[in-house]
Formats: structure tokens, C-alpha cells, sequence
């Protein structure tokens, strides 16, 4: 019995040690893991912050490029309304000269009409041209 007590001691020395060993391998196991995880989330997080830095230079390029494409833009926009304008006040003013010209023009010719219209009706009433001034 003795014999037997001896080797369940010596089994349960060697399962202990066999126990111990794997609790030391697992934890050499978990701090590697640890170690190489830490690693790589040091790495992505360093790979996201030039990968966010990168994003806002871009981001601050195509601004500015998108800003300078628009104030050109309006300023094209701007020359081109200024001469639409130019042009619409000159149509304008030589409308108004041609309407006004013809205007003259119809009332000259109107003016002329009615001085024949007094004469004739002078001539048909009294028989004979009128001397006044107003009927010339």
C-alpha cells in the first residue's frame, strides 16, 4: 500500500508539474499573443493616422482647387454679365434714339399733313391761299 501511495504521489507530482507546465506555456502563450496583438493595433493605428492625415491634405487640396475653380468661375460669370449688360444698355439707348427719331419723323410729317389739310380747306372755303403765317 505503501507502494501505492508512493505512485499516486508520484503521479500527482508529475500531473502538478505537467499542470504547472502548461500554465507556464499558456502564459509565455497569452503574453506573445498580448505582446503581437499590441503590436499590430500600434501598427493599424499608426497606418489610420497617416491614412487620416493623407485624407485631410486631399480633402484641404480639392477645397482649395474646387474654391479657385469657382472664383474663376464667377469671375467669368461676372465679366460675361457686365458685357450682357453693356450690350442691353446700348441696344437700349439706340432703340430709344431709332423710336425717338421716328417719332420726330412722324410728327414732322404729321405737322406737314395738317398745314396741307388748313390749306386745302383755307382754299376750299375761301377760295384762295392763306397769307398767314400758321399756314405755312
Amino acid at each position: 500500500m505503501t507502494a501505492l501511495m508512493e505512485k499516486f504521489r508520484q503521479e500527482h507530482r508529475s500531473i502538478a508539474e505537467e499542470v504547472s507546465q502548461l500554465f507556464k506555456e499558456t502564459q509565455i502563450f497569452l503574453s506573445e499573443i498580448t505582446v503581437e496583438r499590441q503590436k499590430q493595433a500600434k501598427k493599424q493605428a499608426e497606418e489610420l493616422f497617416k491614412f487620416h492625415q493623407n485624407l485631410q491634405q486631399e480633402n484641404r487640396e480639392f477645397l482649395a482647387a474646387t474654391e479657385q475653380q469657382r472664383t474663376e468661375q464667377a469671375k467669368k460669370q461676372a465679366e460675361e454679365l457686365f458685357k450682357f449688360h453693356q450690350n442691353l444698355e446700348q441696344e437700349n439707348r439706340e432703340f430709344l434714339t431709332a423710336t425717338e427719331q421716328q417719332r420726330i419723323t412722324k410728327a414732322q410729317e404729321q405737322s406737314q399733313r395738317l398745314r396741307q389739310f388748313r390749306r386745302e380747306l383755307f382754299i376750299s372755303i375761301f377760295g384762295t391761299p392763306s397769307s398767314s403765317p400758321s399756314a405755312k
